[in-house]
């Protein structure tokens, strides 16, 4: 049975290295996976808006991963510093897909200096709950 799995990311702060590397890294577990995985790219204006409402930048890929149809995976910029995702993708099973969303759990905190640094949690790593 296919059912549609949305799902919705948020990043609270974060500038375009901290962003590619949360990316690139949730690109390469859906590698891992065993997915048909395409390479990590950086929209902005019109390419931007196309796959994500009232962005203005986004860093994404495209995937089709064990037990699902193609999906974007991304994280977008719409305000100032807030970025976000909402996407949905059709499954048969959803083993693999949870495996990907668990892996894409981040937090961000201020650091000592009060600088907010991202922290980008992989499935099944419990450090810090």
């Amino acid at each position: 049975m296919n059912v549609a799995y949305s799902y919705s990311w948020l990043l609270p702060a974060g500038d375009f290295a901290q962003v590619r590397v949360i990316i690139e890294k949730l690109r390469q577990h859906a590698v891992e996976l065993g997915g048909d995985v395409g390479s990590v790219n950086v929209l902005t204006g019109d390419a931007a808006l196309a796959v994500q409402p009232k962005a203005r930048h986004a860093v994404m890929f495209m995937a089709t991963i064990p037990g699902a149809k193609e999906g974007r995976y991304g994280l977008a910029l719409a305000g100032n510093s807030s970025w976000s995702w909402s996407g949905a993708v059709v499954i048969s099973s959803a083993k693999t897909v949870s495996e990907l969303h668990a892996a894409a759990a981040f937090t961000s905190k201020k650091n000592a200096a009060g600088a907010v640094v991202s922290e980008q949690r992989q499935a099944f790593d419990w450090t810090g709950f």
